[in-house]
């Protein structure tokens, strides 16, 4: 039996259900270990769409109230880069309530849109801070919160768990030798380019957000480009539909994982990944469940070797998917709030 009568969610759970949003994961999962969950929109333009300061004091207010209303003995934030310190003193003073905090993105880089300085006053005052990275459990500990667990990004089961058929139609939109999916950034931009160079004749797929609009008219990569974002189910068939997907570590990332580490193997699809310690050799085991490059020369090379043996890529692909099967959003959250 849960501690918490009345949960409330703090997230961006989205308008479109066919996006995927992390909030609405912990939502539903939390439903399905029968607690009594509610859930706030934080992003929302509350009252005739003013933004800035004035929505942000609004929403601050709005939360509150539904807290209040709802009676919510605990708050779970999901990131929440605009709640106000002095919010969460009043959830703890007036409501009593148990606050927890997960951040999806790295809450000490500022410089990239990832946080705001409302995260880093208010982080010391949640009960619970949850993070995806060992490292940053040590430097919110240092900064002064007092609480820290590391929670991995985790594989939502209604999604995964799903009977996903591959038909012919999804074959021909998605089969390519080695993919990519993801929104552009120049680094990424800069490993793929390079490694065109390394295998000018790669069967290669990009699917994601901004590609069209910030590569440049005579970039290589432009022949590649194969759609926007893709998420759930379409996600998984790309996946599954590509003998190998590619995932790049962003900075803020540091030597941890991001989100891909545990979509691709649960998709039951072969994951070859920029190697960091968490990925290597804590999360899974490199040459065992995974594939890691440090290099562009070695991307190339594992791309070979692994495009060439399939008994090794399905070794991997199979092990990775029994890991990931270990690290599910319903096993993280019960140990939490059950």
């Amino acid at each position: 039996m849960s501690k918490y009568k009345k949960i409330l969610i703090v997230g961006h759970f989205g308008e479109d259900p066919k996006i995927y949003t992390y909030a609405t994961s912990f939502y539903t999962t939390l439903q399905k270990l029968g607690l009594g969950v509610h859930k706030f929109e934080y992003r929302k333009k509350y009252f005739l769409g003013f933004s800035g300061f004035l929505n942000t004091f609004l929403m601050n207010w709005a939360l509150k109230n539904e807290a209040k209303i709802v009676g919510a003995d605990c708050v779970l934030v999901i990131k929440g880069e605009n709640i106000l310190p002095k919010t969460l003193l009043w959830l703890q003073e007036k409501l009593h309530a148990k606050l927890f905090n997960f951040y999806p993105d790295n809450p000490f880089t500022l410089w990239n849109g990832n946080s705001t300085i409302h995260v880093l006053n208010s982080l010391p005052i949640y009960d619970r801070v949850l993070i995806w990275s060992k490292q940053l459990v040590l430097l919110l500990q240092a900064s002064g919160c007092g609480k820290v667990g590391y929670f991995p990004f985790a594989v939502d089961e209604d999604l995964f768990a799903q009977n996903v058929l591959l038909d012919e139609d999804s074959i021909k939109k998605y089969v390519c030798d080695v993919c990519f999916v993801g929104t552009w950034d120049a680094e990424r931009e800069q490993w793929l380019t390079t490694l065109l160079k390394e295998l000018p004749n790669l069967n290669l797929g990009l699917w994601g957000n901004d590609w069209h609009k910030n590569l440049k008219t005579d970039s290589p990569l432009r022949q590649y480009l194969r759609g926007y974002a893709v998420y759930g189910q379409e996600m998984i068939k790309l996946f599954r539909s590509s003998k190998i997907v590619l995932n790049f570590i962003r900075k803020q990332n540091l030597d941890a994982h991001n989100m891909r580490t545990f979509e691709v193997p649960a998709s039951n699809a072969f994951l070859l990944a920029q190697r960091t310690s968490e990925q290597a050799s804590d999360l899974f085991k490199e040459t065992e469940s995974i594939a890691c490059f440090g290099s562009v020369s070695e991307l190339a090379g594992r791309i070979k070797f692994y495009l060439a043996n399939e008994k090794e890529r399905k070794k991997l692909t199979d092990n990775g998917y029994e890991i990931a099967k270990k690290y599910t959003l319903q096993k993280q959250l019960k140990k939490l709030f059950v």
